[in-house]
């Protein structure tokens, strides 16, 4: 009965040193999990210029619009420099087909210069992109006019504005009037035409 007992005793602790061993192994690195970075999943590298990126794109679900609208104004300045490069080039070449190779070429060559450079910017920088994606964090927080306050203050800024033409108006007059009458300026004419006293 002892022995039985002892068998089943080292079966156990056969068993238990059998699961810990496996355990260990299963824990152990694989080669999918090689330069796996802190707390990210498995397969995943830690790189300094690639953290936090996902299929080539730096936090891709962060500061969208942000990120668009500089891609739109950094493409609306490139085809702006191409167009300037498109015309001061309209002068080489001995013939129109030379110079239509020239100015192709270039536009391409532009096109693809900074179309890396924009994206390594907008898409992999992780300096350029994180203040692109504060920048919309913080206008998210902006408490926006409503429709109707913006009403109310333009028909504020209007009436100022009608107000002093007509308060600066009246007050033009009136030292054209005095500075004529002792003689200093001499716009009685222009008076009489202003107030329609000049076709009598």
């Amino acid at each position: 009965m002892s022995k039985k007992d002892q068998s089943g005793s080292d079966e156990f602790g056969t068993g238990s040193a059998v699961a810990e061993r496996e355990k260990r192994v299963s824990n152990r690195p694989g080669d999918g999990d090689r330069g796996q970075s802190a707390g990210g999943p498995a397969g995943t590298r830690n790189s300094s210029s690639g953290s936090g990126v996902a299929g080539g794109i730096y936090k891709p679900g962060q500061g969208y619009y942000t990120r668009m609208w500089t891609a739109i104004g950094f493409g609306t300045l490139v085809i702006w420099l191409i167009a300037f490069l498109w015309q001061k080039l309209s002068v080489y070449g001995a013939t129109g087909s030379t110079t239509l190779m020239i100015q192709v070429g270039m536009a391409v060559a532009v096109l693809v210069i900074f179309g890396v450079v924009g994206y390594r910017l907008l898409g992999r920088n992780a300096k350029v992109n994180d203040f692109l994606i504060a920048t919309e964090g913080e206008m998210k927080k902006v408490n926006w006019t409503s429709r109707k306050e913006i009403i109310g203050s333009t028909k504020v800024v209007i009436f100022v504005l009608v107000g002093m033409s007509v308060l600066l108006f009246v007050v033009d007059i009136v030292f054209m009037l005095l500075f004529s009458s002792i003689g200093v300026l001499k716009g009685r004419g222009l008076l009489e035409l202003i107030f329609g006293g000049g076709g009598s």
